[in-house]
């Protein structure tokens, strides 16, 4: 995850990042309107799976980017952050309908409730996280397998979140205080670093989308050429 460590940020940083991230919700409607408005006669448009399925997306995309605000602005990150990655989640499945050779039969093979991992793309790989984080990093978004990487850890219970409530009271007598409760334990600069991260992996997604409409439009050509 991206350490900015910047003690010069505030309040005012983080509310940013908020009101960017709600900018971001705006962005993907409008995005899923042009999409959703190619082909098709009289502006109705035509739906392909890819339809189907990048509305799906984008619809559990806002919806975490409304539990992040609320968990965040409620000072709930340990609820929050796993967040981020889930979102990323959201880019890997995108991203691996489009570099597959057929998007239809994988839309149907998600349908039937078959593993992506379990699925192969054009180059015969199967597309387990890792590998899609390790082609996304390298084709779409350097430092995505990073950020992969590092908010996989707040998935599972691990030593960080052992370390946030316990502390070293007195290193001789080997004396440590733990709490148990709702505590606000980050401070200000790692609020901003999640939350920056959040609207990362947002922005990708959003991004990813937004190729969609341009694509759409490619495919529509061809079928109207080959029905002459």
């Amino acid at each position: 995850m991206k350490e900015t460590r910047d003690k010069n940020v505030n309040e005012e940083d983080l509310k940013s990042i908020f009101s960017n991230l709600s900018v971001l919700e705006k962005k993907f409607i409008n995005e899923s309107k042009l999409f959703l408005s190619v082909g098709g006669e009289n502006g109705t448009g035509s739906i392909h799976t890819m339809d189907l399925f990048i509305s799906s997306i984008v619809n559990r995309a806002i919806s975490l980017i409304h539990g992040y605000l609320l968990l965040a602005k409620d000072n709930n990150y340990i609820s929050a952050v796993p967040l981020i990655r889930i979102q990323l989640d959201n880019c890997l499945r995108f991203y691996a309908a489009t570099i597959v050779t057929d998007y239809d039969d994988f839309f149907l093979k998600y349908l039937a409730g078959e593993h992506i991992g379990n699925l192969i793309d054009s180059k015969g790989k199967k597309m387990y996280d890792t590998y899609l984080a390790k082609q996304l990093d390298k084709n779409v978004k350097p430092g995505i397998l990073n950020l992969y990487k590092n908010t996989s850890g707040h998935i599972h219970l691990s030593n960080e979140h052992s370390f946030l409530q316990t502390e070293i009271v007195k290193e001789k007598e080997r004396t440590i205080r733990t709490k148990i409760g709702k505590f606000d334990f980050f401070e200000i600069d790692k609020k901003v670093d999640f939350s920056y991260n959040f609207f990362v992996a947002t922005e990708l997604l959003l991004k990813l989308v937004s190729s969609w409409k341009y694509q759409k439009v490619k495919v529509e050509s061809e079928i109207k050429n080959n029905s002459k």
